[in-house]
């Protein structure tokens, strides 16, 4: 009884013991599930925008969709077969038809917000309101196809990013390439039609040319469409209104209407002498395979000799074209025929592809910046459906783009723009005939220093000389000025100098004959003589001698015969005088007598009376001259009156 107790005891201990131990494996398994719910794997939903269809009775729209949108298949495929993917995360889309109508994109905007979508990869055409939307809800949207301006500020489309750059960041390129060549006056042309879609890309032009200092001296625009050698050439009127102001022309607008204005100035004979010059810009990208076509109109066939002519003259600025783009374009089309798309291949049985536009390769790379972005953001522990996060990861970043080149993305969440320069050149068409057409010149790079600064300009690189018409680059103004203020007539200015010295020596030597003649005719004028007649003296010297003058005699006098005070202010009835005196207009004057039949006055005579009547009025001091009259029986005596010095 014992002994089976004690077993009983035993075997329960070893019960509880196994049951605990049972009991902290289950908790720890618990625990890993729970501590494992977290890190599960995620699927991240795109909603796909695109204009693949049309509707009912339009047979107008072209459907852009149908030639890119295997690209986005083939990029998805891509990030859930690399890092995304060996993170146990996956990415999928779900494709919202727009219909490439505006108020059918808003709503399928809102539509894929309610079905929980990670990001928005679109839309197709519009994006504005779009941009707003996704900015309202948070979440990410990247664009491959719209360049409209507005969203590149970030205050009002924080959570908006694009790979098809915008037709404003030519605008850059443009300045550039002014700059580069010393171009810092410009007129601008541009077409201004109905749809506006030049007059965004004109603004921006402007603006960044004035930011820059180029002085844009006219601006002008045409109306309508140009089609060379079909219509009137409008450039034939804004030549006429411009050429005199101008040297270098900025055009902007199809690249067919650029043939118009050279014609015109070729014409006109502004290109003869290499004065003149042209800027083309068209914001549609290059075509590698009809350099030829750039030099004729739209519905030419052959390309006319003023124009080939012309075109020496020019320099054009167009999106790069795509590098090797043809296996790339395969893929898509591979793509395109699988579902969800399956678009069907019309050229299949005869061996042929679609024909693939760039916005495939900016769909393939919005789909790859997303990504790239997404990592970031989970690797750093934010938020990966955080829109503002999202955009914030792609700002200022770079990648390897399907065009075959590496773009940059700005403090805007644009991609900075891949311009190439196009000047004449020859080449060999289909026919392996040599012909000449516009060819890569040069390209534009980021400078290292300014990579974080969306207003940086970018460096021209040429790799192929540029063959100017006179040899040397035309300058963008002449060396006189526009109307010749600039250079002065160095012959006439030494004539007038000549002039004016002479003038001026003429004067000088007139100015001294007048002063000497002016001395002379004062030694010669009578201010120093004096009438005796004006002069009160005693007439009978005897008298003078017999007769004991008294106070009654003169009022101012006691003696004739008295010495003269050397005070002339003295009071002479206190004084003695012994020398004859006389009075004139109220002053007393000593009278010397000079009995000579004639007085010889010399100049220095009459420079020393001078002298003495300029100090009279000082000193009061003068000499009278007793004239000496003669007649045929009688000579009087002159009688002169010399100054008393004291």
């Amino acid at each position: 009884m014992s002994i089976h107790r004690t077993v009983n005891l035993q075997c329960s201990a070893s019960t509880r013991h196994q049951v605990q131990r049972y009991r902290g494996l289950l908790l720890g398994i618990l625990l890993c599930l729970y501590l494992c719910a977290g890190c599960h794997a995620e699927v991240f939903k795109l909603g796909y925008l695109t204009g693949s269809q049309r509707r009912p009775g339009n047979l107008d729209y072209q459907r852009p969709g149908i030639t890119i949108s295997g690209a986005i298949s083939l990029a998805v495929a891509q990030v859930n077969a690399g890092r995304l993917g060996t993170l146990g995360h996956s990415l999928e889309f779900v494709v919202a038809e727009t219909y490439g109508d505006e108020v059918a994109s808003i709503r399928q905007t809102a539509a894929l917000w309610t079905q929980q979508v990670a990001a928005y990869i679109g839309p197709q055409e519009t994006c504005v309101h779009e941009g707003r939307m996704a900015a309202a809800f948070n979440l990410p949207m990247i664009s491959y196809y719209c360049t409209h301006r507005d969203p590149s500020n970030k205050l009002d489309f924080p959570t908006f990013a694009r790979t098809r750059p915008p037709d404003t960041q030519i605008s850059k390129s443009v300045v550039a390439l002014l700059l580069a060549f010393n171009w810092t006056q410009v007129s601008f042309l541009y077409l201004d039609d109905v749809s506006s879609q030049y007059q965004p890309v004109a603004e921006t032009i402007l603006s960044t040319l004035v930011s820059a200092g180029v002085s844009v001296r006219d601006i002008r625009t045409w109306n309508t469409i140009y089609h060379h050698g079909f219509m009137a050439n409008p450039f034939d009127a804004l030549v006429e209104q411009t050429h005199a102001n101008t040297r270098i022309y900025l055009v902007l607008g199809h690249y067919y209407e650029h043939v118009g204005l050279m014609v015109s100035l070729q014409q006109r004979g502004l290109l003869s002498q290499g004065e003149y010059f042209v800027v083309g810009i068209d914001i549609e990208q290059y075509d590698p395979a009809k350099p030829e076509k750039y030099l004729r109109g739209m519905l030419m066939e052959k390309v006319e000799p003023l124009a080939a002519q012309a075109f020496q003259s020019y320099l054009g600025i167009v999106p790069t074209a795509p590098i090797s783009f043809a296996t790339f374009a395969n893929e898509v089309n591979k793509y395109m025929e699988r579902p969800p798309f399956n678009f069907p291949n019309p050229l299949g049985l005869f061996g042929g592809a679609k024909q693939i536009s760039a916005e495939a390769a900016y769909l393939y790379d919005a789909v790859h910046l997303y990504a790239n972005s997404l990592l970031t953001v989970l690797d750093s522990g934010g938020r990966p459906k955080n829109g503002s996060l999202i955009v914030s990861a792609i700002k200022g970043s770079r990648y390897l783009s399907a065009m075959g080149y590496h773009v940059y993305i700005d403090e805007n969440g644009d991609a900075a723009g891949n311009y190439t320069v196009l000047a004449r050149g020859k080449h060999r068409n289909s026919h392996n005939q040599t012909v000449l057409g516009l060819l890569p010149a040069g390209t534009f790079s980021r400078r290292s220093n300014n990579i974080n600064s969306s207003d940086a300009l970018p460096d021209l690189n040429l790799y192929r000389n540029i063959d100017w018409v006179a040899g040397v680059r035309p300058a963008a103004a002449p060396k006189c000025g526009f109307g010749g203020e600039k250079c002065v007539n160095y012959t006439g200015e030494i004539s007038a100098g000549i002039a004016g010295g002479a003038l001026l020596l003429l004067g000088l030597v007139s100015l001294v004959l007048y002063r000497n003649w002016r001395y002379e005719q004062e030694l010669d004028s009578l201010l120093w003589k004096i009438d005796f007649r004006e002069v009160q003296v005693h007439e009978n010297e005897k008298e003078q001698q017999s007769q004991k003058p008294t106070r009654s005699t003169h009022p101012l006098i006691r003696t004739s015969q008295v010495s003269l005070s050397s005070n002339p202010d003295a009071d002479f009835r206190y004084t003695t005088i012994f020398t004859p005196i006389g009075l004139y207009k109220g002053q007393l004057y000593a009278i010397k007598k000079v009995r000579k039949k004639c007085v010889d006055i010399t100049r220095e005579m009459k420079k020393e009376l001078k002298l003495v009547t300029e100090r009279r009025t000082a000193r009061q001091c003068v000499c009278l001259h007793w004239r000496l009259h003669r007649s045929t029986e009688h000579l009087h005596h002159q009688r002169v009156l010399h100054s008393w010095q004291p």
